[in-house]
């Protein structure tokens, strides 16, 4: 890692520069247009409040986990975020005292309940477009994985570099530090199995890619299995369904 960047793992105060991020490097993609019609351009600030709120109710979750890089001041004074990631991960990596009896766990259903109500109450984009990709995706996830078990796997939601730091290999750093902890799991897995003697495989992560990320997912052992651009979201040009196992 090249000295003046570093990972670390997200705060609440962080949620303000996942919002930012997103919108800097996904905001101009089609399928934000068709999720959020017309809403980026003409309101910035009610487009905003909605991811704001999306990955809030995501970070009160136990499922969930935000990794941010930062770019540190000369002499420590201070960092910049520059890339954030986000992964939802699988049912077993959750500890039960986590899920349970820790004090996140004992918050977090009130703040995200907070939040939900606030969506429903006070919201700020029209949720019937917002909410077609809930619609249209189920069926597919179905398909894709008949004959697998997807609580065993993790989803990377979110991979996001500001278009000034992209080409330092930032990504890379993002999504290995996701892959590392998918293949411990994997290794796990099969040692509560007593599967020592099989052949140690990578974890199993899934997404769902933007138009022409394709070639970078490829470097990791991602593979395409499927499209999500149907019904609803059949004009977005991306939508690539991609496994790696």
């Amino acid at each position: 890692m090249p000295p003046q960047f570093r990972l670390r793992p997200g705060s609440v105060s962080d949620l303000n520069h996942a919002v930012r991020l997103y919108d800097a490097c996904l905001g101009s993609d089609k399928l934000i247009q068709l999720l959020f019609p017309g809403k980026r351009e003409q309101d910035p600030v009610a487009f905003k409040t909605h991811l704001y709120r999306l990955y809030a109710k995501r970070f009160w979750s136990v499922e969930w986990m935000f990794t941010f890089v930062v770019r540190e001041a000369a002499g420590g004074q201070g960092e910049e975020v520059v890339g954030f990631s986000c992964w939802k991960k699988p049912a077993g990596e959750i500890g039960f005292v986590e899920r349970w009896f820790s004090i996140f766990a004992w918050v977090a259903p009130i703040v995200r309940n907070f939040i939900a109500l606030q969506t429903k109450l006070f919201p700020t984009v029209d949720l019937y477009p917002a909410t077609a990709f809930d619609r249209c995706f189920p069926p597919i996830e179905e398909a894709l994985f008949a004959d697998k078990k997807p609580k065993e796997w993790w989803y990377l939601s979110t991979l996001a570099v500001h278009p000034s730091y992209q080409g330092h290999g930032l990504g890379g750093l993002l999504m290995n530090e996701g892959l590392d902890l998918a293949d411990a799991y994997q290794q796990k897995q099969q040692k509560k199995q007593k599967n020592e003697d099989d052949e140690v495989r990578g974890g199993k992560v899934w997404l769902i890619g933007l138009r022409g990320t394709d070639r970078f997912y490829t470097r990791f052992g991602f593979n395409e299995v499927g499209r999500a651009n149907v019904g609803e979201l059949s004009e977005w040009d991306g939508g690539i369904v991609m496994f790696r196992e």
